[in-house]
């Protein structure tokens, strides 16, 4: 029984460890300052707030995946093709492996997309709506640095900074991926 709270206790632990740029990024780190060139077209749309909001994207697919999870084991234990030498029942046995798997692959999907876009600091599409740039200090004949020149909620301006690549994009794939991929 020690050596299992052991083992679960290191799988907690590889999973914080995962989880640390994620979080330590999101918290902590600002994107790289790219600025811009006035005559960029692709800067210039009109602000909108997501669609889906980061929390809604959460918590529909991780459930949604879990649970797809749960039925696909159940299935395995069930027709006895799936079998688990665990003091504890096979079924939560394999749960715990292929859902401990799934999270720590979200855990580093999530980690390797917000360092991509804090290192890469691509501004997004509405980046000069949300920026709000003072144009009396611009010259359009430079390139412009950003830090001069914005006006915006200084929140906004960090997120408009992170548009490559998708963290949505990239959260659904790694979920449809682990479906597809996993027994």
């Amino acid at each position: 029984m020690e050596r299992t709270k052991l083992f679960v206790a290191l799988d907690v632990l590889c999973l914080v460890v995962a989880s640390l740029p994620f979080a330590i990024l999101t918290l902590v780190n600002s994107p790289y300052k790219r600025g811009f060139y006035c005559e960029d077209t692709s800067i210039r749309y009109p602000y909108k707030p997501d669609t889906i909001t980061h929390g809604v994207m959460a918590g529909v697919t991780i459930p949604c995946t879990v649970f797809i999870i749960s039925v696909g084991e159940a299935y395995l234990v069930y027709t006895e093709r799936l079998y688990s030498r665990s003091q504890f029942n096979n079924y939560l046995a394999a749960l715990y492996k292929v859902v401990g798997t799934f999270l720590f692959g979200s855990a580093v999907s999530q980690s390797l997309t917000d360092l991509a876009k804090y290192t890469i600091g691509r501004l997004r599409p509405n980046f000069l709506a949300v920026c709000q740039p003072d144009w009396t200090k611009v010259n359009c004949s430079l390139y412009v640095h950003v830090e001069d020149v914005c006006q915006g909620n200084s929140r906004n301006i960090t997120e408009s900074r992170l548009s490559f690549y998708s963290g949505h994009s990239s959260f659904a794939m790694y979920c449809m991926m682990f479906l597809a991929v996993s027994e």
